[in-house]
Formats: C-alpha cells, structure tokens, sequence
C-alpha cells in the first residue's frame, strides 16, 4: 500500500478518527475539552497582552503630554543662565521645544477644604502649545488673566476642584512651605489666585492633584526670583531620548544635571516593563498546560484504534504514514482552537469598551474605577506583532506535544495490536 504523505488518504482518515463515533465518545469530549481550553488560553493571552499594551501606551501618551521628555536641572540658577542654557539646548539636534517650568508643592484651601497640589509654573504661550490640556478645559474655561503678575488665574484639575467643591470663576487660596524670611523666621507665603478653567486630561495623578499657574505667578509665590526649577525639553521620538541627552551634555558640560522622563517616572516605566512580562510568561504556562490536553486525547484515540492501526500497518502503510494520520488528527485540535482564541482575543480588544459598559451597566458598578487605576475607561491596543507570536508559539507547542504520541502510535507493533482482538 502506497500512499501520498498528506494525502487525500491520510487526510480522510484523520478527519474520520477527528470526529469520533459515538462509541468513541470518550475522545470526542477530550478534544473538545482540549479546543476549549486551547481557545480560552490563547484568547486569555490576547486580551491581557493587549491591554497591558493599551495601558502602557495610553499611561505615557499622557504623562508625556503633560510632562517633556528630557529635563535640565536649573534650580538655584539666576534667569539669565537660565536663558543661556534654554538657547543652547533650543540650537541641540534633536530638540523641537524647550520651557522653563516651576514644579513645587502647595496647599490649596477654599472654605475649610484643603488638598495637597502640585503646582506647575509655566508661560501662557507654552501652555497653549500643550494640546492634551487645552484640548480637554471644560466648556466656560477662560485663559485671559492667565499672564504676568497682575492677573492672576490658573487652570485647576477637574478631579481636585470636585473635591475641594469650586468651580470656574471662583477663588482658591494657595499656601507655599518656601515662604518669605521675617523677624520671626521662615513664614509660609499664602496667595489668592482666580480659577481661570478647569481641564480634565483622563489621568487621575494629574487630574487630581495639579495646577498651572503663570510662570511669574509661580516665581513670587515659591520665591524662585526670575529663575526656574527646570527647562523641559520635547524631543521628535521619545523612546530614544539618549541621543539628545548625550548631545545636550555635550554643549552644556559636565555640571548640568540632565534627566528624561524614564529616569523621573522610573517606578512606573519598570513596573510596568515588569508586570507585562510576567503576564506573558504566566499565560504561556497556561497555553502549555491546555495543550497538554492533546496528549491525553491522542493516547486515548490509539488506545481505542489500536486494531485499526495493526489492520493499516498489514497491508502495507508505512510507520510515516500511522504517524501522519495521528498527527493531524490532533494537530487539527490545536489549530481549530488557535483559531478560536484569536477571534474570541482580538474580537474582545475591539470591542472592549463595549463590553465594558455592558458590564457595568449589568452588575451596576464601574469596573474600572479611574480613581484606581489612573484611567478613565480600560485601554486595549492589538499588536500583530505580539499576536503572531503568540500564534507561532501555540502552534509549535501543540504540534510538539502532538508529534511526540503520534510516533509512539506508529511504533505500535500490529501482531501485539490483533492478539486480543
């Protein structure tokens, strides 16, 4: 007996022993077990890949909305080097913006109401370039006062003028820890300033805690003179912020601090560099542990053909031939399951918002409470790249696993296999 490897025999038979007859019921219920539990897997994978990588992805977009990208440490510096460094560092390749900023602590009061805030000092015109606040003040916001030292308004996070109960056109009081020096000594400078608008960029950390303030608002009340905390520098691509840096340090000396966003955000970017690799490994474990379903459902099928297998071997199918037919009648397990798990993954990330709501409108609570997790609503980001390899990982396992038992079938001896029979 001679027959094409893969061909249209092999084939017939495979799918034929696929789909077991009832009597053989017992290898129909491990395979769809092992299809199902494959599928979730997979599509488990999928979803938490995705949306770690949504969450990576929206958390920066916007932290480096509001925040630069590289920083140059100039606190304790008069303006005028201040000015000096910011044109050398504006004449660095690479470099497409750079602000001086004043970033300090406060607390803010309105009618016995207090909060902890970040202020952050910076000129009218550089904030009106930052397009993640300006595009999200809340209708009725107005940026008139919001220059120099006679007018002063600021913009307050959405989150932070909820708790402390003040709306746009109302008044807030700042108090300073650097305060003016007295006969008495060191005393907190407290300031009165109009809340010019209030903006939203969906990300509690800045929501809730931060204010922008004019940068000459901010000099007097955290007592900097004409100087600054630091010059924030936006740069073409943020991910390979060393190029620029090593060609700032270059032009600006040894004696200048310089920093990126990594360095002053290090706690989240590791953390979550971190748990998106844990993530991968622990749901590859559970990849591997479904498809160990196929062995179990391949051994029980040449148990149960094991005369069939004897009566195919004596008339003349080759070893190959057993071993093709059990493979694929397995390997088709796996593959109907990978198909399974990325439609039922990708089908999830598309449509997660949807289904999100769904759920928080059936059991009656939000499910991703920005207040946790930084974020408004649950992010999902499908990279093919991530999908493929995933994909590619299946298939390699469950054809390992599937190679392994079907060769064990093809070494069955046919005399041991028709003795009983």
């Amino acid at each position: 007996m001679s027959a094409q490897p893969f061909g249209l025999f092999e084939r017939t038979l495979a799918n034929r022993y696929l789909r077991a007859r009832r009597a053989h019921g017992g290898v129909a219920l491990i395979s769809g077990i092992s299809v199902l539990a494959i599928g979730l897997a997979v599509a488990a994978l999928i979803i938490i890949m995705s949306v770690m990588n949504g969450f990576r992805e929206t958390l920066l977009s916007r932290i480096l909305g509001v925040n630069g990208h590289v920083f140059i440490d100039v606190s304790g510096r008069p303006g005028a080097d201040v000015a000096r460094l910011a044109e050398i560092a504006r004449a660095t390749q690479g470099v497409l913006h750079v602000t001086p900023i004043i970033n300090a602590q406060a607390l803010a009061s309105v009618d016995g109401q207090a909060a902890g805030v970040v202020v952050r000092g910076i000129p009218r015109s550089e904030l009106e370039a930052l397009p993640i606040v300006m595009d999200n003040i809340r209708p009725g916001g107005d940026l008139s006062g919001f220059q120099g030292v006679d007018s002063p308004t600021i913009l307050v996070g959405e989150r932070l003028a909820n708790s402390l109960g003040v709306v746009e056109g109302m008044g807030i009081s700042l108090l300073s820890p650097q305060g003016a020096a007295t006969p008495m000594g060191l005393v907190p400078r407290r300031k009165s300033f109009l809340i010019g608008g209030l903006f939203s960029v969906g990300m509690a950390e800045f929501d809730s805690a931060l204010i922008y303030m004019p940068l000459e608002q901010a000099q007097i009340l955290f007592s900097r003179g004409d100087g600054a905390d630091e010059l924030e520098i936006r740069i073409s691509d943020p991910d390979h912020t060393q190029g620029v840096m090593m060609a700032l340090r270059d032009r600006l000396g040894p004696d200048v601090m310089i920093y990126d966003w990594a360095a002053k955000s290090r706690g989240l970017a590791d953390a979550l560099i971190v748990e998106r690799n844990v993530m991968r490994l622990i749901f590859m474990v559970v990849v591997a542990i479904a498809a160990l379903n196929i062995i179990t459902g391949l051994i029980l099928l040449v148990k149960t053909k094991s005369r069939d297998i004897a009566i195919l071997r004596t008339i003349g199918a080759s070893r190959g031939a057993i071993m093709r037919i059990f493979f694929m009648a397995s390997a088709s397990v796996g593959l109907i399951g990978l198909s399974a798990g990325l439609i039922l993954g990708v089908g999830f990330c598309i449509f997660i918002e949807p289904i999100q709501n769904f759920i928080s409108m059936l059991t009656g609570f939000d499910v991703f409470p920005g207040s946790v997790y930084s974020l408004e609503s649950l992010p999902a980001k499908v990279e093919w790249i991530e999908v493929l390899i995933i994909s590619v990982f299946t298939i390699v396992l469950t054809f390992s696993a599937t190679l392994a038992t079907a060769w064990w079938a093809s070494r069955l001896d046919p005399v041991e296999a028709l003795r009983y029979e």
